[in-house]
């Protein structure tokens, strides 16, 4: 339970940006298993997320 058989792994790299940020990564752990993240996207762009405001009235 302390990540030390974790593994990263980066993806495909680009995008909408002249950068090589990786635009999904693949984490895979000691027993094989793994799942990949990509970034939300909308309207074939990626959200760009600004944090989470809370409502003064709440």
């Amino acid at each position: 339970m302390d990540g030390s058989g974790l593994r990263f792994e980066t993806m495909d790299h680009g995008g909408e940006y002249p950068d090589q940020m990786p635009q999904a990564i693949r984490l895979v752990d000691a027993e094989g298993r793994s799942c990949v993240y990509v970034p939300v996207m909308q309207n074939g762009r990626v959200v760009d997320c600004l944090g989470h405001m809370e409502d003064e009235d709440d």
